[in-house]
């Protein structure tokens, strides 16, 4: 990567949420196996399967569909699917409704759990006034729009400004939800940037639609060594990628030369 280069001409400023705005604390392993060890607790144990059988037979069963492109179908169907089909061998009887609540009770688990990430108010306060700020994300939009809420940043996230994934299809890094949100907006790629914390799914994803990524990198804690206060750039394809440790370095980047 070069040196730190200012990336001005942009209006919007797209964000990813879990891990760039907001600081996921537990896994969606560990909520699937806390609650269905609740679930669980007034079952006779040798009826029912264990956290850990439960999940490996859930992620087995998550991991056929997507080789098997069960891509049209939502991201709640898959999951129920999914979860049917792991707890067939026990015989354990699943209604529509304890999908539904099972599968809720996993994410609100997930929700509740959540942080803002250091550096979040200071850094969308800077940049609202001068951007339109945006959400491209892979999770339920429910659930966005209660992290969103929960941790008062729906001021800066109008409804019509936030694109989720309803399909697997739709999910980064396909360009296709970055292309949905692009004409929504009416904006072309060079207009806008994409800022998350995932390399495959929003930095490539973004460049595959033809935007600027910034790649929010926290493995080097912020300004604990040398080379965290640096701001630096690749080309990947025809587009640029900057590299930031805190989301707190965002506004200058983004700033008129």
């Amino acid at each position: 990567m070069n040196e730190r280069t200012p990336l001005p001409g942009k209006s919007v400023i797209f964000f990813d949420v879990n891990q760039t705005l907001i600081r996921q604390n537990i896994s969606f392993e560990t909520s699937f196996r806390e609650v269905w060890k609740d679930y669980t607790a007034r079952w006779y144990s040798d009826s029912v399967p264990s956290p850990e059988e439960l999940w490996q037979h859930y992620l087995n069963e998550w991991q056929q569909r997507k080789k098997l492109r069960t891509a049209l179908l939502p991201l709640d169907d898959v999951q129920h699917q999914c979860l049917v089909e792991a707890l067939r061998p026990w015989d354990v009887p699943v209604s529509a409704s304890m999908l539904r609540s099972f599968m809720q009770e996993v994410r609100l688990r997930q929700v509740r759990a959540k942080t803002p990430a250091p550096g979040t108010l200071e850094t969308l306060d800077a940049l609202a006034g001068k951007y339109r700020l945006a959400i491209i994300s892979n999770s339920p939009r429910d659930e966005v729009l209660l992290l969103l809420s929960r941790f008062g940043l729906t001021k800066y996230f109008p409804e019509a400004s936030i694109f989720t994934a309803s399909k697997t299809s739709e999910k980064k890094p396909a360009p296709a939800l970055f292309k949905a949100a692009l004409s929504a907006l009416q904006l072309p790629p060079k207009q806008a940037v994409m800022v998350g914390n995932s390399w495959k799914h929003d930095i490539v994803g973004a460049v595959k639609a033809g935007m600027d990524a910034v790649w929010l990198n926290g493995s080097v804690e912020p300004y604990s060594h040398p080379e965290a206060k640096k701001v630096s750039r690749q080309k990947l394809g025809k587009r640029y990628v900057f590299l930031i440790r805190t989301l707190t370095q965002l506004p200058s980047l983004l700033s008129e030369p």
